[in-house]
């Protein structure tokens, strides 16, 4: 994976420094905004590591990571701890979503939010989901979701094997951006046509903790969606994991007939 131009980043940072008054933290983070919107730094490039960072630029640590986590909150980095921090990628912004969409408060505009995969995997651990689907076996994805500017959520979606095999031979990154939904719809003719909800607050998993960098067993709140195609059939079970301070949730029901 292609990285970022260091010297292009020290360069507008000096730049910024010399030009602005604000706290060095600022003028690393814009720096790096200007870098990013201008195309210098493209989408998907990674962000080498913390320290390669304060070894090459001129700045400390503490300013270094307070940049970098305003950039995430903006959307404009992905951060993980496995995997590291990227160029976010405009491409992995979801068009069609049934379920993790919010409205802007002051607009109305509908937000779609951006979807990252991290791992696709068979399991047959229980769970909800394995009782849901109706399944032993099941291919799990796991994601970031965010909006804009917002922090990100862990989502963990779930298939039978038999709607999800396919998936587990498509590299991971192809699966930025996709709708499962829509997979579902165009591979076996399964669109949704109901579901139920279930949300409650608890300590988040130890698996997103990890992912969204908090401490481990972090309160949040955890929301549980089951999908029904035909027939009142299961055809997905969705847990959205969202961690403290996380825009409001908003249900809308709209009933027919």
């Amino acid at each position: 994976m292609a990285e970022i131009a260091l010297d292009t980043l020290e360069k507008c940072i000096l730049a910024e420094a010399q030009r602005s008054r604000a706290p060095k933290h600022r003028c690393v983070f814009e720096a790096f905004e200007k870098c990013i919107r201008s195309g210098r730094f493209k989408p998907g490039e990674r962000v080498p590591a913390e320290i390669e960072l304060t070894e090459r630029l001129p700045v400390g640590l503490g300013t270094l990571q307070k940049a970098l986590t305003k950039l995430a909150e903006r959307g404009l980095v992905v951060r993980n701890r496995k995997t590291g921090t990227y160029i976010a990628d405009r491409r992995s912004q979801v068009t069609e979503v049934y379920v993790y969409r919010f409205k802007d408060p002051e607009t109305g505009e509908l937000l779609m939010p951006f979807v990252r995969a991290l791992s696709v995997t068979v399991e047959d651990a229980p769970g909800p989901w394995q009782t849901a689907l109706n399944v032993e076996r099941y291919v799990r994805i796991d994601r970031l979701v965010w909006v804009e500017q917002d922090p990100p959520a862990f989502s963990s979606l779930f298939l039978s094997y038999e709607h999800g095999r396919d998936l587990l031979n498509m590299p991971v990154e192809e699966l930025h951006g996709s709708s499962c939904h829509r997979v579902l719809i165009e591979r076996f003719n399964l669109p949704t046509l109901r579901m139920e909800h279930k949300v409650r607050c608890r300590a988040l998993s130890d698996r997103a903790c990890d992912h969204l960098r908090l401490s481990p067993a972090t309160a949040g709140l955890v929301w549980d969606v089951k999908d029904f195609s035909f027939d009142d059939m299961p055809n997905l079970f969705q847990r959205f994991e969202m961690p403290p301070g996380h825009r409001p949730m908003e249900l809308e029901e709209t009933i027919s007939g």
